[in-house]
């Protein structure tokens, strides 16, 4: 008998989380895990999830604000009785800020609850968003757990696990497709495309991005630079902010600006090679999406890039906040087509061994088993 699991999700936007959230649900084995999905916005997690024949409920929920204890009060009323309704065996929260929510109902109801944690913070920040106790906290690399495990050891030493995100690994783009993909991001058969895919935002690097592409021209090396992915937060904002950057360096001709782009995953094949200059990244789901597209990432060694990108086998990995070197290194792989083949051989070689959906859904299920009993 299956045992149903109850997710839950703010999801304001979707991004990162979201997508590894909706990868693990595909991961399930559904003979061992009935799953159940409540989110917090009716957007397109609700809707892909659906699409999976997985129930969803939405309850309008958020980050406690002390402004609208009313409100607040009202949202854990109707999170409670979905719970109730829903009956699970365990809760499994998405993020801190989603069991911030839905972690104390869990221990009112005396369910079994866990959690993951997607992004660092203090002592003080995870408390806030841990209000009640967890069974176990999952972090997506072992970067990320240690380094929780240090700031906040009465928290999480011994009750913490690191469980890399899954990713899909496509087969190889035919000629043809590859063709119509480069043609759909503008892009010449004859350019070398970098791309830079994800959430635009400071933390990704994006300045050093466009920093190393004015260096790159300043040497009249020919790169063109793809920024597949919006700022979601604030609207567009710092998007906006870079591509007008990108004009008083005289860089427009050399950069496309998709936008948010749901196949965005499919697109890194499209490319030569992508950039992850992030100044901070617990996983990297963009970077292991290349990868697994057989393309090489050049990434900052933070965080769990390190865990992902073998350097020197899968891409190269370069100091963070250095636009010099990403530039340096985007141009060695530029001028070193055979290089650039093997560590793309490589990377996707690593993602079918360590980051694949069988091999999450191995780990997670018996994550469950050992909660549950």
């Amino acid at each position: 008998m299956p045992r149903r699991v109850l997710y839950v999700a703010w999801a304001p936007f979707f991004s990162g989380a979201e997508r590894a959230l909706l990868l693990t649900l595909r991961s399930l084995d559904r003979a061992r895990v009935s799953p159940n999905l409540v989110v917090g916005t009716d957007g397109q997690l609700g809707r892909d999830v659906r699409a999976l024949g997985i129930p969803v409920s939405v309850v309008p929920f958020g980050v406690r604000d002390s402004r609208r204890p009313l409100g607040y009060a009202w949202q854990q009323t109707r999170l409670l009785a979905t719970m109730a309704r829903v009956r699970p065996a365990l809760v499994h929260a998405n993020d801190a800020p989603s069991f911030q929510s839905a972690g104390p109902l869990a221990r009112l109801l005396k369910i079994p609850a866990i959690t993951h944690i997607r992004f660092p913070d203090s002592e003080a920040g995870y408390r806030w968003f841990l209000p009640a106790r967890f069974a176990r906290a999952i972090f997506v690399s072992t970067s990320a757990r240690l380094e929780a495990e240090a700031e906040a050891p009465a928290l999480f030493t011994g009750s913490s696990v690191s469980i890399y995100d899954p990713v899909e690994s496509p087969e190889p783009m035919p000629g043809a497709d590859r063709a119509a993909a480069r043609a759909s991001l503008e892009l010449a058969p004859s350019d070398f495309a970098v791309g830079l895919i994800g959430q635009v935002s400071e933390v990704k690097g994006i300045w050093e991005f466009v920093e190393a592409a004015a260096l790159i021209a300043a040497r009249d090396v020919p790169m063109r630079f793809v920024v597949i992915g919006d700022d979601l937060q604030t609207d567009g904002a710092v998007r906006r902010a870079m591509t007008d950057r990108v004009a008083g360096l005289g860089l427009t001709d050399r950069f496309v600006f998709t936008g948010y782009r749901p196949d965005a995953a499919r697109l890194a094949g499209a490319l030569d090679v992508v950039a992850a200059p992030s100044h901070v990244e617990p996983l990297g789901l963009s970077a292991l999406e290349a990868m697994a597209a057989g393309v090489p990432v050049v990434a900052a060694a933070v965080g769990g890039l390190t865990e992902s990108v073998v350097d020197g086998r899968t891409g190269l990995l370069v100091p963070a906040r250095d636009p010099q070197a990403l530039a340096g290194a985007l141009i060695r792989l530029a001028q070193n087509p055979g290089e650039r083949a093997a560590f793309g051989r490589e990377a996707r070689t690593r993602v079918r061994e360590e980051f694949s959906l069988s091999r999450h859904a191995e780990r997670l299920h018996a994550l469950y088993d050992e909660v549950l009993g």
